[in-house]
């Protein structure tokens, strides 16, 4: 038999033969980046900021940081208005005032870990982060006698190594998605504004209890959410 080739037809087998050449190497150096980029990747985690929620309910959290003044005012504005909330505070501060720590709880409100001490955590080492988050942990609940479910991390400033130490204890990990600007010296007015804006089924709304004008304005706050049909919780509350 014989096998009988001219010039065109031996071009085009080999022309044939190089693109399959050139697409099986194009594959396998495609699938060997995509392995590189998977393995070499970082995951980032991000804490939560707001709940993805069809009920009209929100959580306002207050940051209790330098000092426990207006405690009891924005305690009395919560249960005027029946409304609950969660107060993130320092080990620090809470060692120093328990009988506020046992207040804010019985009133039926719920605190929060926001770290030993009100320090950045970002540039800390995993043992440092986990130590403060968990010596924080220790003290509230040895004054509250209540389970500490949820953390925030001071400047709300978060990396992965923040939130898997946070996670490891068994802690859900708090952000906001509405900042209130309180600590700002705004007028009651002006905080209303902001938080209308953003006010949404989930939305975690961020005051403090140092604020030039909070404790004076907390009432009206609450007031005007409600109108609006929000039922105000905790924390936990909203994203259990």
């Amino acid at each position: 038999m014989f096998f009988v080739f001219n010039r065109r037809k031996i071009q085009s087998y080999l022309i044939s033969l190089g693109m399959v050449i050139m697409l099986f190497s194009v594959s396998i150096f495609v699938s060997n980046n995509n392995k590189t980029l998977l393995t070499s990747s970082k995951i980032l985690e991000y804490p939560i900021n707001k709940i993805e929620t069809e009920r009209k309910e929100v959580a306002l959290s207050i940051n209790c940081i330098e000092n426990v003044d207006n405690i009891s005012s924005l305690l009395d504005s919560l249960s005027k208005m029946k409304a609950k909330a969660t107060f993130y505070i320092t080990g620090e501060l809470a060692s120093k005032y328990p009988e506020e720590i046992k207040k804010i709880v019985s009133n039926g409100n719920e605190i929060g870990n926001l770290s030993y001490n009100y320090v950045s955590l970002e540039n800390k080492s995993e043992e440092d982060v986990a130590k403060q988050i968990s010596d924080c942990t220790k003290i509230l609940e040895k004054i509250s006698g209540e389970q500490i479910t949820t953390f925030r991390a001071p400047y709300g400033e978060y990396n992965d190594t923040i939130i898997k130490q946070a996670r490891n204890q068994n802690l859900s990990v708090i952000n906001w998605n509405i900042d209130s600007l309180d600590y700002n010296g705004l007028d009651e007015e002006e905080m209303m504004e902001r938080i209308n804006k953003n006010l949404s089924p989930g939305s975690i709304i961020l005051m403090h209890n140092s604020g030039k004008n909070t404790a004076q304005s907390l009432e009206n706050i609450l007031y005007n959410i409600e109108q609006q049909g929000y039922k105000i919780t905790t924390v936990s509350d909203l994203i259990s």
